[in-house]
């Protein structure tokens, strides 16, 4: 045998014993996924701790861009023909619009296995959105004013000039004129919602007390710590409690109406560029690590069952299901009210805008 045929027959054996390399996620490899989600804490959260490993485990590129609900949805709208991103977070009031303007798709539960661990209360519009954390929503005040023990009292004399309002922008302006309109007709909150008309004279009353509007939670947390102003909101438990555990001079307020539930969920986009890895980045945010990191890194409720949270976090947020009952969060009907929300912000501009 010559040495040339001996070193083929050498390297033909060897080859035949190498193992078999198997690449994990090896579909996943290369890609690129988009996703939107919240700014604050809870994006950090997942800028930090989710992103990196997720891609390490799937060998992608993740690009988050942060943003709001109404944004995240103008987003999917300019994009409707050709989308970029295939994961987009919004909250609960933007899943029917969103599902009715065909800019998200169902959630393929054969790809998302945690989507089974969601509370059913959480799992919207037939499964085209699913919650991942859940809020408390309140007004917030400086520690050296008197909490407020009703929303009623941000109409007070006290608060003149005082009062950071949220801007119409956000979700939680609607909150807040459901409770005008329930102070106007004496109806509880959910019955008053159908019909906020009739809360907007009450509103045009706050308008001494708003000293100015604002989007940056950050920020007019800071302002209310500095004394600047005596109360603000309402606010998202998630945006304010984590700067209440660095020591900020504030507390969140719980009134005796009863809170509203803030509810931010996850949704898959219609004709995703990569909707099976946009599917495992979901479930990924459903995973019960995640969902136990960022409750505690946010103190927002988990949405899914049997998760063990620490036991300062567990006495901050409404987990589980049962505690969000006895809270009395409140959720509003955001299928009736969705359709009058370019009224309710053009209304809202003409009050206080002026």
């Amino acid at each position: 045998m010559t040495e040339h045929s001996l070193s083929r027959r050498t390297l033909a054996l060897g080859a035949l014993a190498a193992p078999t390399v198997v690449v994990k996620n090896a579909w996943a490899q290369g890609k690129s996924l988009y996703v939107g989600t919240y700014s604050g804490v809870q994006g950090e959260y997942i800028r930090r701790s989710v992103i990196p490993r997720f891609q390490s485990d799937f060998g992608c590129r993740v690009f988050q861009r942060e943003g709001v609900t109404l944004g995240q949805i103008a987003i999917l709208r300019t994009e409707k023909a050709r989308p970029t991103y295939s994961v987009m977070m919004m909250d609960d009031l933007g899943i029917p619009i969103a599902k009715t303007e065909g800019l998200i798709d169902k959630l393929p539960a054969d790809k998302i296995p945690n989507l089974a661990k969601v509370f059913p209360n959480f799992r919207y519009a037939e499964d085209y959105g699913a919650a991942f954390a859940i809020s408390v929503v309140t007004p917030f005040t400086n520690t050296s004013v008197p909490p407020l023990e009703s929303f009623a009292q941000l109409w007070d004399a006290r608060f003149r000039g005082r009062f950071i309002m949220i801007s119409p922008r956000l979700t939680q302006s609607v909150h807040l004129l459901a409770i005008a309109t329930s102070m106007v007709t004496g109806k509880p909150v959910l019955e008053a919602q159908y019909e906020m008309d009739k809360g907007w004279a009450k509103m045009a009353e706050l308008k001494p007390n708003v000293q100015t509007l604002y989007d940056n939670t950050g920020a007019t947390i800071l302002q209310v710590s500095q004394g600047q102003a005596d109360v603000a909101g309402p606010e998202f438990s998630k945006g304010l409690v984590p700067y209440i555990m660095r020591g900020a001079p504030v507390v969140q307020s719980r009134p005796s109406e009863g809170s509203f539930a803030g509810v931010n969920c996850v949704t898959l986009v219609k004709n995703a560029p990569e909707p099976e890895l946009g599917a495992a980045f979901i479930d990924r945010i459903l995973s019960p690590a995640v969902q136990k990191g960022m409750a505690e890194a946010t103190y927002a409720a988990p949405s899914v069952s049997d998760i063990q949270l620490s036991a300062e976090v567990s006495n901050l947020v409404p987990y589980p299901e049962s505690r969000m009952r006895d809270l009395r969060l409140y959720v509003l009907d955001w299928a009736h009210i969705n359709p009058l929300r370019p009224a309710i912000l053009e209304r809202f501009n003409q009050v206080f805008g002026s």
